[in-house]
């Protein structure tokens, strides 16, 4: 499945393979080879086709590529499609918010019931080292939160049901 991510005002889809000790990743269905040359934690060089990229992961939304810092937002494809699937209908159907990738959840920032605004926080997930907020693509209450602080969850596991 593919990630859909927002950097700056930019929106790109992408998808990673893993293929022995380097990645496949594929930019809007451009190929890229990837390589992990350094890795320190919130700070790493990345070989993408052979020219190197220092990267430093300086908040959940801003990293700096080569000294210079953009805005990232990640969303899973799903929630993507239905974002725009819903866009003018009924605020009535059910939105299962689930996540694109392995990971740790970090932090549950709602609570069952709460009323929730489109692009407002509901959690914060760790994957790849990178801590990342889910929020909610569209208006709607907090069903019910599937998920607690410190649960490990896997790809295209149900985090949170909005209604």
């Amino acid at each position: 499945m593919a990630d859909i991510v927002k950097v700056d005002d930019k929106v790109i889809k992408i998808e990673v393979e893993k293929q022995d000790e380097k990645f496949q990743v594929f930019l809007n269905g451009k190929t890229r080879r990837v390589e992990v040359a350094d890795d320190r934690g919130s700070r790493m060089t990345l070989i993408v086709d052979d020219k190197p990229f220092d990267v430093v992961f300086s908040d959940d939304n801003t990293i700096i590529v080569n000294n210079q810092e953009y805005s990232v937002e990640i969303f899973d494809e799903q929630v993507g499609r239905l974002m725009k699937a819903s866009a003018g209908k009924s605020e009535k159907r059910e939105l299962a918010v689930k996540t694109a990738m392995p990971g740790l959840i970090i932090e549950v920032i709602v609570k069952q019931g709460d009323k929730v605004t489109e692009g407002q926080g509901l959690l914060i997930i760790e994957a790849m080292k990178m801590q990342n907020e889910i929020q909610t693509p569209r208006d709607g209450v907090v069903k019910t939160i599937q998920v607690k602080k410190g649960q490990t969850v896997n790809t295209g596991d149900t985090l949170i049901v909005i209604e």
